[in-house]
């Protein structure tokens, strides 16, 4: 009996080759190369976490999409959504002893049953660092400049805009208003989707903080000159959210000083219900949401049974950000094939030898295994961007030679075995 499988990956999943891979890897090469570069070392964590660990402080929307299910031991567990609360149980778990900061970096994938659109798949990659033991605002400047330098050696920070702002000022506002935390958390989710006047509705109307709150909702983005009139708005409510706008202010005048687009956004929160300082993200004109994002989150780590511990992160969306990466740098790899005209065992074992000796010299090398005439093959090689064709037939092997065509200039000759290696670098 036949088996009939379909051949489209699972719904909201989508496989990745050729070109569209390149990017995915070269944009997760950047990353790595910029990371490590600062200091940041790189962690593993598990694909399947306890559900609990992100269902704490995930926020509703998280909770609501993540894939969960029990393990044949019956625990509630769940794909990771996230990596956040990945790295900081790992640190709980192996790191507290370390020297603080503790600085790590990710990459891989996560899910979340999400209806599919343009820019949203259930499987996508992140791509993320956090910095662990730091609440000083040299911290925050560090981890979204070094946000902004990723995006510049993609060649994408004159494009993108990065919108910030401090979710402290509304936590501090609703905890005026005497809103408990499950409640702020669902505020701040209603206030995230755009749904910011069903969020006001909600609330007391008749405090200060309510207007206040519906001021800095409705303001928007702001220009160097609008920070006065926000001062003021806060003074006339409650000087305790003075540091916290300062805060602000100062992170965006030193990373606009440094050349990066940033725009403070009075109304923009983002909805991991864990964050508590400035949060941020990055915008695109080629696509209507973000590709990036993070925010600084000081109590998780006290939340999950840690001591109190501050902390900052972003994770970058790598699909999202190769939607609107052009082009990338094409690696300059030289490419070689080696034809093995016979089929006897002193021949093949010679073949292999030459394969050895070109990739030992970075020289992608692969074995001629196509069935086609050997004009034919020769012409697809071209196409698929090799520069040499190397042949090795019995009286290559006698002599220890062997004959090299130069795919580019249609060149061809034949060397010494011995001097392949020196022969190769000096015409490619």
């Amino acid at each position: 009996m036949i088996i009939l499988i379909s051949y489209e990956p699972v719904r909201g999943m989508k496989d990745y080759f050729g070109k569209e891979l390149e990017k995915l890897k070269y944009i997760e090469d950047v990353f790595r190369d910029s990371v490590i570069k600062a200091g940041y070392k790189e962690i593993y964590t598990p694909l399947v976490e306890d559900f609990k660990l992100f269902a704490l402080k995930g926020g509703e929307e998280l909770r609501n999409t993540m894939y969960v299910f029990k393990d044949k031991a019956e625990r509630e567990v769940a794909l990771r959504p996230e990596f956040t609360p990945s790295v900081v149980r790992a640190y709980l778990n192996n790191m507290q002893h370390l020297p603080k900061p503790v600085r790590l970096f990710y990459t891989g994938t996560v899910y979340r049953y999400d209806e599919p659109q343009f820019g949203r798949y259930r499987e996508f990659r992140q791509a993320g660092v956090e910095l662990i033991g730091s609440s000083s605002l040299l911290s925050d400047v560090e981890v979204v400049s070094l946000l902004a330098e990723i995006y510049a050696k993609l060649g994408l920070l004159k494009d993108i805009k990065i919108k910030i702002n401090n979710i402290a000022i509304f936590r501090t506002i609703f905890t005026k208003l005497g809103v408990n935390e499950d409640k702020q958390e669902h505020l701040l989710h209603l206030i995230d989707k755009g749904r910011k006047e069903e969020a006001l509705k909600q609330l007391d109307n008749n405090s200060p903080f309510f207007n206040l709150l519906s001021f800095l909702l409705n303001y928007g983005e702001l220009k160097d000159s609008s920070w006065d009139e926000i001062l003021i708005e806060v003074k006339k409510v409650d000087n305790v959210l003075i540091d916290d706008v300062h805060r602000i202010k100062k992170i965006s005048e030193i990373l606009s000083n440094l050349g990066i687009d940033v725009v403070v956004d009075t109304g923009f929160v983002r909805g991991l219900a864990y964050y508590t300082g400035i949060i941020f993200e990055v915008n695109h004109p080629k696509v209507p949401f973000s590709i990036a994002g993070g925010g600084r989150y000081d109590n998780l780590i006290k939340l999950y049974g840690g001591p109190q511990t501050p902390a900052i992160g972003f994770a970058i969306g790598v699909e999202r950000t190769s939607l609107v990466l052009n082009e990338i740098k094409e690696n300059n790899y030289k490419k070689a094939v080696v034809f093995v005209l016979d089929d006897n065992e002193k021949l093949i074992e010679y073949g292999i030898k030459i394969v050895s000796k070109l990739r030992s010299i970075g020289i992608i090398t692969s074995l001629n295994l196509k069935e086609s005439a050997l004009s034919k093959a020769l012409l697809t090689y071209v196409e698929e961007g090799y520069n040499l064709a190397i042949f090795v037939g019995n009286k290559e092997y006698e002599d220890k030679k062997v004959t090299i065509k130069n795919l580019n200039t249609k060149e061809q000759t034949t060397i010494d075995e011995s001097k392949l290696e020196d022969y190769v670098k000096q015409i490619i």
